[in-house]
């Protein structure tokens, strides 16, 4: 009987030589959370700003269309915001299409899922809701992002939107 109280007293010390082991290796480090450097491309350390370029309409097997947009539409400015929020904003540029129109057009929120390379935003100018828009292509100073508009995928826009400035 002696001897399982002793093996019983060597199995709680142990046990308990674990536990503050543990416990102090978990608090001598406090962990603090990094944006992802990725996401930095379309927000830049605080926020960036992009300008439209341009869109095309591709149809599988044909030559892609260049579309224009009004000069009122098409030099609005796209902001990303790298707040923890990601928080997002399109203004209006130096043209607004109607003079009593705000030179806030809309404030959301932004997404990016790494795994499809998709970027999720409301673009007013397709839609007032907020979209998947595949991003084809990015770099520190442009992106082109496309939206199929057919259900079998045959038809898509393409957007190239380049930077104004951002940190």
């Amino acid at each position: 009987m002696g001897r399982k109280l002793f093996m019983n007293s060597n199995r709680i010390l142990t046990f308990l030589g674990i536990v503050l082991v543990v416990s102090g290796i978990s608090c001598s480090e406090e962990i603090t959370p990094s944006p992802y450097t990725y996401s930095q491309i379309f927000s830049g350390k605080n926020q960036k700003t992009w300008g439209f370029k341009g869109i095309v309409l591709w149809e599988k097997g044909k030559p892609d269309t260049n579309l224009s947009l009004n000069t009122c539409i098409s030099d609005d400015l796209y902001i990303f915001y790298a707040d923890a929020e990601k928080k997002y904003e399109v203004t209006n540029g130096a043209t607004k299409c109607a003079a009593n129109e705000p030179d806030l057009i809309l404030t959301d929120t932004w997404s990016f899922i790494n795994g499809g390379a998709t970027l999720n935003i409301v673009i007013p100018f397709l839609s007032d809701l907020t979209l998947p828009y595949i991003v084809r292509e990015v770099s520190n100073s442009s992106m082109v992002l496309e939206i199929f508009i057919n259900e079998t995928n045959t038809q898509s826009y393409r957007m190239t939107f380049q930077s104004t400035g951002g940190n």
